[in-house]
């Protein structure tokens, strides 16, 4: 793993680098732009923007694709094995944990992705959304402890 370790990092790098002027790009990290899309009242009125939902069409897609290849590749790269989610049914937790986040995201009209690329302009109320957002996952995860936590205490 050690001489992959190098080109996995790169590409992580560049990947988020790529992700990030994509978020700039479609102007995601505009909290009033995201706030007139999820604004749905506003569509009697004209006021509606539905322009990231074309980023949104753009991303599944994009994704959709990277999927496929994936799967007929057996394993990526630079890594052993893909990641994929531990958990692959739709339960109470996913439902209360998206509904949370869709609401965290409506209030602030900010994502946690753009949030991290927000720090490279610093706008004067990132701050207290990013000490929300840490505060949140921290106490998300001491609430609901994680897969690997749960396996361990299963365990004994």
């Amino acid at each position: 793993m050690a001489n992959l370790k190098l080109p996995y990092l790169a590409t992580a790098a560049l990947s988020g680098v790529l992700f990030g002027a994509g978020l700039y790009v479609s102007q995601m990290v505009d909290p009033l732009k995201v706030l007139r899309f999820l604004d749905f009242g506003a569509i009697p009125e004209g006021g509606w923007d539905p322009s990231l939902a074309l980023v949104m069409v753009s991303a599944l897609t994009v994704m959709f694709v990277a999927v496929r290849i994936g799967k007929r590749r057996g394993t990526p790269l630079f890594d052993r094995a893909f990641h994929e989610p531990e958990y692959s049914k739709i339960d109470s937790r996913l439902v209360g944990g998206a509904a949370l986040f869709g609401i965290g995201w409506g209030m602030a009209g900010i994502c946690p992705g753009p949030a991290i690329s927000l720090l490279a302009f610093l706008p004067d109320n990132l701050w207290i959304f990013l000490l929300a957002m840490f505060a949140g996952s921290f106490a998300g995860s001491a609430i609901i402890p994680s897969g690997h936590a749960r396996r361990l205490a299963d365990a004994k």
